[in-house]
């Protein structure tokens, strides 16, 4: 790690009467109703500066104490890139970078290798390969396989999954002459670990946006994927979103979003779990990742004050009926009604450099027939602020 350090130190150095660079101290807690404490306090370098004409570099690293199970220190290379720029419509990135699929349902966060990103005839297309094995597991979040699980809750191991990762984005804005977008991916992912247990598997995006009149907006997607697992013949899943979303501005700046979820379960015939690649959790209190889930959701932003937004969130989730991975489950209930969640939160920006964020929200499992009779109402809450200096 202090070599680590150092690298960015003598780089910053070489750079120093062009760079830009900045310090943000970021800290989270959040207690639930497994009255299991996270805490997240995290100091952040960031540097940026350009390298001649044609190419720049950005660093940044977080360094902390983490409070999960039990305390540890923390030290992650975040963004760690070059992006070299030899013609205006076309970049080639190298090192740690941002990269996602065209949902964010597949593959989404930080990730080791090289992209590349180009506009042709209107459109944009973004490439890139990766390797997982080097990230945070908790930041990279990759539990495709019951090995990697077992490695994401072992406290003694740090490195994510190890996985060959990347594929194809491919965006269109204002098709046919409308104003409507399209995008499109091809996303995949190899499984290198020393596990018996393999899985691969591809992925078919794609996603279409459009306005209806002056407030609507129409969002729809569908994923498809195919799963290789070790000792087990070729397997299919499914994903799909859609979502209205309702912009009013009148008097405040409002956000109405009315849509849902979908992802297969297993099945007896070929049809599998969907398994993205890396878990985003859906919904605010029960967290699950969108695997054998399902969900229907209502959301609502609005801008109190120039400083001040509020956000009320309400969900009705459904599961499977192999999906057994939640708490207090019932294992003679075979019912896909999991139940409702609420939820609130207010975000607080007095100043530019500062903001504050504090939501709550409950879980209400008597909604459903998932879950035993005896389970508790589960609830959430978290607070969280950060100063850029």
């Amino acid at each position: 790690m202090r070599k680590v350090l150092t690298l960015i130190f003598l780089m910053s150095a070489v750079f120093i009467y062009s760079q830009d660079y900045g310090f943000i101290l970021h800290q989270n807690f959040v207690f639930g109703s497994s009255e299991n404490i996270e805490y997240t306090a995290l100091g952040i370098p960031w540097f940026a500066a350009p390298i001649g004409k044609k190419a720049d570099v950005y660093l940044s690293a977080s360094a902390g104490a983490e409070l999960w199970n039990d305390w540890k220190f923390l030290f992650e290379v975040n963004r760690f890139e070059i992006k070299y720029n030899p013609l205006n419509s076309l970049s080639y990135t190298f090192g740690r970078q941002n990269f996602s699929d065209s949902h964010g349902l597949i593959m989404s966060g930080l990730f080791d290798g090289i992209s590349l990103s180009a506009n042709i005839k209107g459109s944009k297309l973004n490439a890139g390969i990766f390797y997982t094995g080097l990230l945070y597991k908790r930041t990279a979040f990759i539990t495709l396989s019951q090995n990697d699980m077992d490695n994401y809750n072992d406290n003694k191991e740090y490195f994510s999954s190890k996985r060959i990762a990347g594929g194809i984005n491919w965006e269109k804005t204002s098709i046919f002459d409308t104003q409507g977008n399209l995008w499109l991916s091809g996303i995949f992912q190899s499984d290198l670990n020393n596990d018996s247990q393999k899985i691969h598997s591809e992925y078919l995006a794609a996603r279409f946006s459009a306005p209806l009149g002056n407030i609507l907006t129409l969002d729809l997607g569908a994923i498809a994927e195919l799963l290789q697992q070790t000792n087990t013949s070729l397997q299919a899943a499914f994903a799909a979103s859609a979502d209205l979303h309702f912009m009013f501005s009148k008097k405040k700046l409002s956000l109405l979003s009315l849509g849902g979820l979908f992802s297969s379960g297993k099945t007896d015939n070929a049809v599998e779990a969907f398994k993205p690649l890396t878990g985003v959790v859906q919904g605010k209190i029960l967290r699950p990742t969108l695997s054998g889930l399902s969900l229907a959701q209502v959301n609502y932003n609005i801008n109190l004050h120039k400083t001040l937004s509020a956000e009320a969130y309400a969900a009705y989730l459904f599961r499977d009926k192999n999906n057994v991975d939640f708490d207090g489950i019932n294992p003679n209930s075979d019912s896909p009604a999991l139940g409702g969640e609420f939820y609130l939160s207010l975000s607080w920006a007095p100043f530019s450099d500062l903001f504050f964020s504090l939501g709550a929200g409950i879980f209400v499992p008597q909604m459903g027939k998932a879950f035993l009779d005896s389970e508790k109402i589960k609830y959430r809450m978290e607070l969280t602020a950060g100063i850029s200096l």
